[in-house]
């Protein structure tokens, strides 16, 4: 009776150590989101856009460059696709102008 108890308590301590073990892995291994595609086109020449990837270690892609053309600013891609659990940002700097009426 002995021999019983202390076998199946140790296959209960076997038991829960595996599942702890394998919680905290699974609590601590780092899942990246997918990818994102965004691929600029050349339609605007030198003025085309530029995409960061991971920005900040973050899943987020950041867009910068692109047309200005008074107070417009213009991008052209040739994909534009966001994957799920992902984040595009448009970056636009303040024109000069836009400072100036602020002041």
């Amino acid at each position: 009776m002995t021999i019983k108890y202390g076998l199946n308590r140790c296959l209960q301590f076997g038991l829960a150590g595996l599942l702890g073990c394998l919680s905290v892995s699974l609590l601590t291994s780092k899942t990246l989101a997918q990818q994102s595609n965004i691929v600029p086109d050349n339609t605007l020449g030198g003025e085309s856009s530029q995409v960061i990837d991971n920005f900040l270690g973050l899943p987020i892609e950041v867009i910068t460059g692109g047309a200005t053309r008074q107070i417009n600013l213009f991008h052209s891609f040739q994909e534009f696709n966001i994957s799920a659990g992902r984040g595009a940002y448009f970056f636009t700097p303040i024109p000069l102008a836009l400072l100036k009426l602020v002041k």
